[in-house]
């Protein structure tokens, strides 16, 4: 019975987190990895029960890692147009003093 009320908070906060990763609320990610790695140090690895559990949680990881890899990917794009932009405008600024 224990088992299944952790299982089921443990599922709990993992949908949760993928959710928050699917709005890109990294923030709320981090937390909520937090409290979920709490709750899996308290399930037992060793109850065949768990095996679904752990089966979910991995489908649930993987996509939060791809998502992160999306953004991370959006935000390398964001800064090497900023860089594009900053050398523009200097160059702009050091043509008008010569």
């Amino acid at each position: 019975m224990v088992n299944r009320v952790a299982h089921e908070t443990l599922l709990e906060v993992s949908s949760r987190m993928l959710s928050a990763a699917r709005e890109g609320e990294w923030d709320k990610v981090a937390a909520l990895e937090a409290e979920r790695g709490a709750l899996l140090a308290s399930v037992a690895t060793t109850d065949p029960a768990s095996l679904p559990v752990f089966k979910t949680l991995l489908a649930h990881t993987e996509e939060v890692r791809a998502l992160a890899g999306q953004q991370r990917e959006r935000l390398s794009e964001a800064m090497g147009e900023h860089q594009h932009r900053h050398r523009a405008l200097n160059a702009y600024l050091h043509a008008g003093h010569d």
